[in-house]
């Protein structure tokens, strides 16, 4: 079982993501995308007995969907200088 307090930094990195999208699209997703992978790990790791199919389904798809930002915020564009 993870600790806690993972949820908290989780809660920081997806909030400085929303301020950080209005200055750097892709940084604020990369920051959103980390926090969502960070809140379905530890989630994930508590969960009881006999709820584990369940807790994939709900918590994988957000651990799925942060890396999937995490992917797209670091993705270069055709054409972007290195």
């Amino acid at each position: 079982m993870l600790p806690p307090l993972l949820l908290d930094i989780a809660a920081a990195l997806i909030g400085a993501g929303i301020l950080i999208s209005v200055i750097n699209n892709r940084m604020g997703s990369v920051s959103i995308g980390l926090g969502s992978v960070t809140v379905g790990v530890v989630l994930l790791s508590n969960v009881p007995q006999g709820w584990e199919m369940v807790a994939i389904g709900f918590f994988g798809i957000a651990v799925l969907a942060g890396l999937w930002m995490i992917s797209v915020g670091l993705k270069r564009t055709k054409g972007e200088c290195s």
